[in-house]
């Protein structure tokens, strides 16, 4: 469960300052989301106060359990430091044994030889792969899924799906994402963005239609543009 309480907020975005949420109130309780607006380019900012990566400028964010990091979000694997490295920070982190980890992620990956290499070298498919794989790895009660769930007909797919679909069952999830086969599969309710605030609709085949998937800049890929927060902080 999901509580916002009296949230304002006014980040830059895209170089320009912007209301993203002003005195919004609202309850989400345990279920599977699909966040959906008419303006998909803010559903970054969105996720990062959700997920409580970011305090509001006013109000606050009460969650029940622990909160996934934005899973497949673009920019989150980079770096100088080596697959291996960012493995055991977030099993340090989560309280998670290392070596087990490993062998959860190179079983999953489709090239594991680059869990050595510095992560700034990876091709981007290692790295969409490697990003989904270790949100997989602390057992989430609200999963925050952003861009697309893997769709592409391989084995890293295969793979990662029956495990996905096992981590969900009883869990929240909340996914923002431009493809709506996957808010059909996946969801059962709208998170919908309107008016600087959010509110729940359980109609998920009527907001899809009211709101249909678009892919933002912020989906472009590697080349797109990073959302610049005003304190400086730049949202990957």
């Amino acid at each position: 469960m999901i509580d916002l309480i009296d949230v304002c907020d006014d980040p830059r975005l895209f170089g320009s300052r912007a209301a993203l949420l002003t005195h919004a109130t609202v309850n989400i309780p345990h279920g599977r989301y699909a966040l959906l607006s008419q303006s998909p380019e803010v559903h970054r900012a969105v996720v990062d106060v959700i997920a409580g990566l970011r305090p509001p400028r006013h109000g606050y964010v009460r969650h029940m359990g622990l909160v996934s990091w934005p899973i497949g979000r673009q920019g989150f694997v980079r770096g100088r430091g080596t697959g291996l490295r960012m493995i055991e920070l977030v099993c340090d982190l989560y309280g998670i044994a290392v070596a087990p980890t490993i062998d959860f992620v190179s079983d999953l990956l489709t090239s594991p030889q680059y869990l050595t290499q510095a992560m700034e070298h990876w091709p981007q498919y290692v790295r969409q792969e490697f990003s989904f794989s270790l949100g997989l790895v602390p057992a989430f009660d609200l999963y925050v899924i952003e861009g697309a769930i893997p769709f592409e007909p391989c084995r890293f797919t295969r793979l990662w799906l029956a495990l996905f679909e096992e981590r969900i069952v009883g869990r929240t999830l909340i996914l923002s994402t431009y493809r709506q086969n996957q808010m059909a599969d996946y969801c059962t309710k709208g998170l919908i963005y309107e008016h600087e605030s959010l509110r729940v609709d359980d109609d998920l085949d009527g907001c899809i239609i009211r709101f249909p998937g678009r892919q933002s800049r912020s989906d472009g890929g590697a080349g797109s543009e990073d959302v610049v927060y005003a304190d400086g902080e730049i949202g990957v």
